[in-house]
């Protein structure tokens, strides 16, 4: 079963060069309210994101304190943690995003929408995420206030 987590990285992502590329290890968290105990109670996760060739670069600009990310992966791992409490490992993890290329997420808010040789227009498809569609030369694109194109 899939499984997704939103979240605001407090820290940088951790970066390990291997034989095939970088591996960045991110550390995400959830905050819930526990009607049985009154409080505010954290889920923390672990992810493993590994980058080839010019992902690496991406995943640099990405993956900083401050950004709101999202990742996906195939299942969920118990891991005790003495010091903080059990933390959830996501499986096979994934960075899913509608990013325009290069920019960080809260780097695209502050930043003119800029027009690009070749313009798209993201079409929903039935299980996230997005399809890249042709426009028109002659039509430009609209976007929203974080930079996204949406018509």
């Amino acid at each position: 079963m899939s499984h997704t987590v939103t979240s605001k990285l407090n820290k940088d992502a951790r970066q390990h060069p291997n034989a095939s590329g970088v591996t960045f290890f991110v550390s995400l968290g959830e905050q819930n309210y526990s009607f049985k105990t009154k409080q505010k109670e954290w889920t923390n996760y672990e992810a493993a994101l590994f980058a080839k060739d010019g992902q690496i670069a991406f995943y640099q600009q990405v993956l900083v304190a401050g950004a709101v990310i999202s990742v996906s992966g195939t299942g969920i791992l118990v891991v005790p943690n003495e010091e903080y409490g059990p933390k959830l490992e996501i499986q096979d993890a994934k960075l899913i995003g509608n990013w325009d290329g290069q920019a960080a997420p809260q780097q695209q808010a502050q930043q003119a929408p800029q027009q690009q040789p070749q313009q798209t227009r993201q079409a929903p498809r039935q299980q996230g995420g997005f399809v890249p569609v042709a426009m028109p030369p002659n039509e430009q694109p609209i976007y929203d206030q974080f930079g996204n194109i949406v018509g």
